[in-house]
């Protein structure tokens, strides 16, 4: 067995608090707009309902210090995923439409591909806010590191 820490966890010394393990339970404290538990506005950061998750997002970035490392990063994480699945929908809607215009099956297909992207991203703002929510620094492939960097 490794010694490592699991995989989407900051690790080394500059990781969370210098030992790379994810904290026991979720962070306490709360929010310095709305007074929400850390977990619960990171949870909110990823609720892709009415652009809650954008919404919540923006004012978590605006309002919170940069001391909060755990909800700057889940929320910073949100943004840029809403971001990556709106530029990959942009392109899939001109794709789409010379696609149909050449052969409808070429649609269909981009199409299908529409649809799959909306389920995976779907998944992926699930997981995001399960992951918030249990206090977890879960990281995305290339948006998570993104994320730390920045947040």
């Amino acid at each position: 067995m490794s010694n490592q820490p699991p995989y989407g966890y900051p690790g080394g010394p500059q990781g969370y608090q210098g030992g790379g393990y994810p904290p026991q339970g979720a962070p306490t404290g709360k929010t310095k707009v709305l007074n929400l538990d850390y977990n619960v506005a990171a949870m909110l950061a990823y609720l892709p309902i009415c652009w809650i998750s954008l919404v919540a997002s923006i004012i978590w970035i605006a309002s919170e210090p940069k001391e909060n490392k755990f909800l700057r990063f889940h929320a910073l994480q949100s943004l840029i995923l809403t971001g990556a699945l709106i530029a990959v929908y942009i392109v899939l809607w001109i794709f789409g439409a010379v696609a149909i215009r050449i052969f409808f099956g070429f649609g269909l297909l981009v199409l299908l591909l529409e649809v799959a992207v909306g389920v995976g991203g779907l998944v992926l703002f699930i997981l995001g806010a399960v992951k918030g929510y249990q206090g977890q620094m879960w990281k995305l492939p290339i948006i998570g590191d993104m994320a730390e960097k920045n947040s």
